[in-house]
């Protein structure tokens, strides 16, 4: 078992937090409990290869908005908005844009900025795109089948405000056991 890591930061990133999940159903479970500490305009960009949990995630993120529908990967229509929970979720999966420029032709602003949580899977590929202020969360595959290194950091957000939500991720990893 891996073990929590909070390494110091600075004014634009308060901290960080590293640790392992142990199955995709923790992995959900994250998403469920980050969900509750997420208000309107908050934007999370997620990073990590195929297979690496940045959907599961999302999934549970949905849930713990309470959307009641059956959230899945965009990959092919590029944005899933989902509706009828707390806030509304946008959920991007960017991973076929030949570049970032093509959001542009879209209208990325309306959901990047707009009124509800926006999570972007494949962040990293339009990384000029993105929100000053935003959560990154980085999922690393381990050589444990269904284990997932989860990082998660901020850009842009005071101090204060930042570290209570680095602190609510090492609670659901003490309350989970996650290690």
């Amino acid at each position: 078992m891996g073990q929590i890591e909070i390494l110091p930061g600075d004014a634009s990133n308060p901290e960080s937090i590293v640790f392992d999940s142990d199955s995709p159903e923790q992995t959900r479970s994250f998403g469920a409990y980050i969900a509750g500490f997420l208000s309107a305009g908050d934007f999370i960009a997620l990073e990590g290869g195929l297979a690496s949990g940045k959907t599961c995630f999302t999934q549970g993120l949905a849930e713990g908005m309470r959307y009641r529908g059956n959230a899945t990967s965009p990959t092919f229509t590029l944005l899933h908005i989902y509706e009828g929970g707390r806030l509304p979720l946008y959920h991007y999966d960017v991973y076929r844009l030949e570049s970032g420029a093509e959001l542009e032709n879209i209208g990325y602003e309306e959901y990047f900025y707009g009124d509800g949580v926006c999570a972007v899977e494949w962040s990293d590929l339009v990384r000029d795109y993105l929100p000053e202020r935003r959560i990154n969360i980085l999922f690393e595959r381990t050589p444990e089948e269904t284990r997932r290194r989860i990082k998660v950091s901020l850009t842009g957000y005071e101090r204060r405000k930042g570290a209570g939500f680095i602190e609510a991720v090492a609670r659901f990893k003490a309350d989970t056991k996650a290690d």
